[in-house]
């Protein structure tokens, strides 16, 4: 009986101990993984409409500007001037050439213009949805939504086309906006698209 009882006492002490390690280490290390996944971004395309052939890096873009985002009654001035200018970094990378609207077009003056440039292909891009909250405060995150096509500049043909959603993570340090999302959905548009 006492060999039993040193037992359970042995027992019980070493499970103290466990979770008394247990709760020191990994409740800071759970606590970590919570935060960091917080902070990432998430980011989401329907299915994108892909070339028959695959984009060349030797073409030439005319990218539209589109109307400025619109949250409620909030509307971001400026945010499609700089939608465009990041749609032209990244069209940029790929080695091709681009020409830049300098104000909004209807789809019809964009393609017109598009010709009058020598652009191979006319990058045309909506705002659907652009929703800039202090993140940091609020733990609302920011959400953009877009629209993009691109179209043969000479036949005005469609040849590719997604919608994509970004999310900023919550767990922020202040500074980030919905301008900060554009570049990758971007990205992934332009990776399924050029050769």
């Amino acid at each position: 009986m006492k060999n039993k009882l040193m037992l359970v006492a042995f027992t019980m002490g070493k499970f103290e101990k466990i979770m008394k390690f247990s709760n020191v280490k990994t409740i800071p290390l759970f606590l970590c993984i919570g935060i960091l996944s917080g902070c990432a971004n998430s980011y989401g395309a329907t299915a994108i409409k892909k070339p028959a052939t695959k984009i060349a890096a030797e073409s030439k873009f005319y990218i539209t500007q589109p109307k400025d985002g619109v949250y409620g009654n909030t509307n971001y001035v400026g945010s499609g001037k700089m939608t465009s200018s990041a749609i032209s970094a990244e069209l940029s990378k790929k080695g091709v050439e681009v020409v830049v609207a300098d104000s909004v077009e209807t789809i019809e003056g964009a393609k017109i213009r598009a010709v009058n440039v020598d652009a191979t292909y006319l990058f045309y891009t909506k705002i659907l949805h652009w929703e800039d909250r202090a993140t940091e405060w609020s733990g609302l995150s920011d959400k953009i939504t877009m629209n993009y096509v691109i179209y043969e500049a000479i036949t005005g043909k469609k040849v590719a086309s997604t919608t994509a959603s970004a999310t900023s993570g919550w767990a922020t340090l202040g500074g980030d906006h919905p301008l900060d999302l554009v570049p990758k959905t971007v990205q992934d548009f332009l990776n399924a698209v050029f050769q």
